[in-house]
Parts: structure tokens; sequence; C-alpha cells
């Protein structure tokens, strides 16, 4: 038989002997089908909104003037917030931040109206609450917005009366222009992000199951033993293919929803960004051979692949910001595939970024392949021959 005809047999049969299983175990089916199809949908749902609205805050008002009731009135108006409460003092205020009731105070003091009467500046305080930053964080840009707005209204308006139509206008004035998301959509920035988190860690667990299974039944021995190296290889790859090609199925129906059903329009390479897909599982896989060869083990490899891919997403750098962070964390960020995948998808989704930006992400991540499979992958073909390395848990 031909070389190239043996390897596409030993490929072959190894794909159909995995669907067989697959077919014959629900647990292990459902690892790949309804169970990311679950979490996909609970994370969709959960950020659907896309925007953060009415936002709850309140409004000390001191002053109880015109402007300050005109200023709470275009802060209720306002659409990422609502103006939910009007206590008497800050102990009121606090309690319900304590409650999280609200996420942030205004303090209008007394003699506000007066002071901007006098053409002088009226201080106004907010507070808002740290500790939920993401909400508490809108809250406050949406509020600064809204008072600088109207104190730009006011200050032309007292300028005509106090100058008598000499209005001056400001020497320097800055725009701000948001470059990409403009409509700050946390559905976006954040399911975009999420949905391929999710499968990674998935589709890490169902490689690192699907082999060491083999390790653990003792099942690898009449599989691969005796079998030349270049044909193990490739029964390995056979049965690494189904689910690559499962998992690409749900990346495809992950950009599906949010492009097509929810409207979002990529804005740049949707080729690109699915051939990202396929180079971060291949990556990945490259990390299953390296922890399920060197531990022979499915339970440690398991283990193993939790912790490395399930702090991915904290550790990607797209969220929370990693230039400022420990050197093990920039080290970690540095280590973990998700990380060129995410920034592949910000670039290609987001910015519209050219191509050639892009690739070396693609390059990255198939380094991860090629370093793992070179490591683990002799070392696993190699435990077919060797039964004491069988049943381990």
């Amino acid at each position: 038989m031909m070389p190239e005809r043996a390897l596409g047999r030993s490929f072959t049969n190894a794909w159909y002997r995995e669907l067989f299983f697959l077919r014959s175990n629900p647990l292990d089916l459902a690892l790949v089908t309804w169970l990311p199809l679950l979490l996909l949908a609970i994370v969709a749902i959960q950020l659907s909104p896309s925007v953060m609205r009415n936002l709850p805050i309140a409004v000390i008002d001191q002053d109880g003037s015109a402007t300050a009731r005109e200023l709470t009135r275009r802060l209720d108006a306002a659409p990422g917030l609502h103006v939910s409460d009007h206590p008497t003092d800050m102990q009121a205020a606090q309690q319900a931040i304590r409650e999280r009731s609200i996420y942030a105070i205004l303090l209008i003091p007394r003699d506000t109206e007066r002071s901007v009467m006098r053409g002088e500046t009226g201080k106004l305080i907010i507070f808002y609450n740290a500790s939920y930053s993401t909400p508490s964080g809108a809250a406050l840009r949406e509020a600064t917005s809204v008072i600088q707005d109207y104190s730009g209204r006011l200050a032309v308006e007292q300028s005509a009366i106090l100058r008598l139509g000499t209005v001056r206008a400001p020497p320097i004035a800055a725009q701000t222009t948001i470059l990409f998301n403009p409509q700050t959509s946390y559905e976006l920035q954040l399911v975009a992000l999420i949905h391929p988190a999710l499968l990674h860690l998935i589709f890490m667990v169902a490689i690192v199951s699907a082999l060491g299974r083999e390790l653990r039944d003792g099942s690898i021995g009449p599989w691969l033993d005796g079998a030349a190296p270049a044909t193990a290889a490739a029964a390995i790859g056979g049965k690494i293919t189904v689910y690559i090609l499962i998992f690409m199925l749900w990346g495809i129906l992950a950009t599906a929803y949010l492009a097509g059903l929810r409207g979002w329009a990529l804005q740049g390479s949707i080729a690109l960004l699915l051939l990202g897909y396929m180079a971060m599982y291949l990556a990945y896989t490259g990390v299953a051979l390296l922890l399920i060869g060197l531990s022979l083990s499915m339970g440690r490899a398991l283990s193993l692949s939790g912790l490395y891919a399930g702090a991915s997403f904290a550790f990607a750098g797209t969220i929370f910001p990693i230039e400022s962070a420990s050197r093990f964390a920039q080290i970690w960020s540095a280590i973990l595939p998700y990380t060129s995948f995410s920034k592949l998808l910000v670039e290609q989704w987001l910015m519209g970024a050219a191509v050639r930006v892009s690739i070396p992400h693609i390059f990255i991540m198939l380094l991860f392949l090629f370093v793992g499979a070179a490591i683990g992958l002799p070392r696993y073909i190699q435990a077919a021959s060797r039964p004491e390395t069988w049943g381990r848990r």
C-alpha cells in the first residue's frame, strides 16, 4: 500500500472511530453539542441589551434652585441615567450606594445658582461606587457629559447677560470622537470576546478528554501500538479533526449571531477572522498534546487545561489592561494563544485593521501547535507500547 494511502486510511479510520464513540456516549457528545450552545446562549441573552441604560443615580439638591432642577431633569432624561432617589443628606445617599440601589451621587451645594448668576463657577461633586467599576464608570461618564453640556449652555447665556452680547469663544476647545465601537456597545465588545473564550476552553477539554481516555482505558495500545510514527500521527490527527470541525462550526455560529442576527457589522475580513478561529483551535491542540504527552494522565491534563485556558479572558489584555500589570501577568498573557486571537478579533471586527497587521497573530498561534506537538506527540505515541502508563486517572 502506498504510504499516502496508508496515512489517509489511518486518518479516516480514526475519524469514523471518534464519531462512533461520540454517538455512543451522551456525556461526551453533550460536551461538543448542546453544552456549548447553552453557554453561548446564556452569554448572548445576558448581554443582549447592548448598551447600559437607566443606570440609577441619586441627586442631593441642597440649592433648590431652578438651575438645580433643570440639571436634575436633564440627568433623568439622559438615556444612560435614571435619577431614582433624592436623598436629603449624604448619609442616606451612601446607604443607598451600600444597598446597591444606586451607582453614583451628585451633590448640588447651596448657592450654586447664585455663583452661576455672578459669573462664577458652581462646583458640583460626584461620588461613584468604584467597587462596580463598569456600571459606575458608565454612569459617571454620562453624568459628566450632561453636566458639561448644560454648563456650556449656561456659560453662553450668562456671558450674553453680563457682557451684553460680547460673548468670546473659548480660546481652546477639545472635541472627543470615538473611533471604534461608537455605540459603546458592551454586547459587541464582550460577547465577541467571551464566546471564543468559552469555545476554546471547552475545545481544549474535549481534546484532552479524547486523547486521555485512550490512556485511561488502555485502548491506546490496540489503537496505535505497532503503527509507524507517521501512521500513528495521522490517526491522532483524524481523531482531533472531528473536534476542530465541530468547534469551527460553533465559531461560525457565534460570528453569524453577532454579525447577522444582531447586526453588528464586521469592519475587517471575515475570512481572516475565521482563519483566526482555526489557528486558535490548532494552537490549543498543540497545548493539549503537550499536557497529555508530558503527564500521560487524563485527570492531570484536564486539571492543567482548566487552569491554563480558564484564565485566558482575564489575561488577554483586551478588557483589563495588561501593560501596567505585573511581570508575571504579562508573561502569562504572552503564553496564552487566546491573547493573540483576541487581538486579531478586535482588529478585524471593531477596527477594520489591514490584513498585514493581523496576520502575525496567526503565526504566533501556530507556533503553539508546532512546539506542543513536537514535545507532546512523540511521548503520546510511545505510550501506546508502554502498558505501565495505561489506566491512570
